[in-house]
């Protein structure tokens, strides 16, 4: 198993509520994973960019995910929960993340970003003792397992993994998990159009691929770019998901580059056979709500 054990609050063998019955429409996935990154939250009293609070928009965010009912195998938080890995901000997403948490039922796994600090997190967000090791491990919830690398390089921004870790991940794939493994990294294994995201990638994604080659990692999720997107390595599905901070757009004229206030959580749904990700705008203008019969009314509706 990778790193010394799991994190604090993660409850072995849980399983999200999914019906047994079969459903050639797939409706009820096997499990649903809830991903939020690059939070950039801040200590109290302090905005993003002298305008944006962070912390805000992530509690607006949690609120939203818990009122829907949806009960998420695990809340996934794949890096930059900083914005430069100061004590305060570490200690607010714990108070805010451990009770949302506890009442959905779930628990809540932490992935590094290059804006983090391995001994800050451990010590103000896992109560754990203060290490500078990568922040890698791995945990079974039912019968899915979630492996998590910790890409960063401590002082740089660009993301890497050693051939110690290359070689531990090796290993623990070696033995296929009943439901699928689902990798979680910072970094993206993926190229890039942005010539910003271009300067700070994972700069050994070559070496990753080697070792997803023929196991069973079903998906890789990822952040650090601020970009929604998907491709592919070893042909296993990577996503990047949205952000709850600020995203950055794709179609900025002549090299630029654009950043948008587009709030984001991101739904991982695994069936036996097929998977899907949804990316949520949190911030959109609402529009109308259908309670459950008036969906099944209008599916009554539909002509098939």
């Amino acid at each position: 198993m990778i790193g010394a054990s799991a994190p604090p609050g993660v409850h072995l063998g849980r399983l999200a509520p999914f019906t047994d019955a079969a459903d050639d429409r797939g409706v009820n996935p096997r499990h649903t994973l809830v991903q939020l990154t690059d939070l950039h939250l801040l200590p109290e009293g302090r905005l993003l960019r002298g305008s944006l609070d962070t912390f805000d928009v992530l509690a607006h965010t949690l609120a939203e995910i818990e009122r829907s009912g949806v009960r998420p195998t695990a809340l996934l938080f794949t890096g930059d929960l900083t914005e430069s890995g100061e004590p305060g901000a570490y200690q607010r997403l714990r108070a805010l993340v451990e009770p949302v948490a506890a009442r959905m039922g779930t628990t809540a796994l932490y992935v590094m970003g290059n804006h983090d600090s391995r001994p800050e997190l451990r010590e103000h967000l896992l109560g754990q003792d203060r290490d500078d090791e990568p922040y890698d491990y791995t945990v079974r919830l039912g019968g899915l397992r979630v492996v998590v690398l910790d890409t960063t390089v401590p002082g740089f921004s660009h993301g890497e993994l050693t051939r110690e870790q290359l070689d531990r991940l090796a290993a623990e794939l070696a033995e296929p998990a009943p439901d699928g493994t689902v990798l979680a990294l910072h970094h993206p294994p993926l190229p890039t159009p942005s010539r910003i995201a271009a300067s700070i990638d994972l700069r050994n994604r070559k070496e990753l691929e080697a070792v997803l080659s023929g196991t069973d990692v079903r998906i890789v999720l990822a952040g650090h770019t601020h970009v929604v997107s998907a491709g592919a390595v070893a042909g296993i599905p990577v996503w990047t998901g949205g952000t709850t901070a600020f995203a950055s757009g794709a179609f900025a004229a002549g090299g630029g580059e654009s950043q948008l206030l587009s709030a984001a959580a991101n739904r991982v749904d695994l069936f036996d056979d097929s998977l899907i990700v949804t990316t949520v705008a949190m911030n959109a203008e609402h529009v109308t709500t259908l309670t459950p019969a008036e969906v099944d009314d209008l599916i009554a509706s539909i002509d098939r």
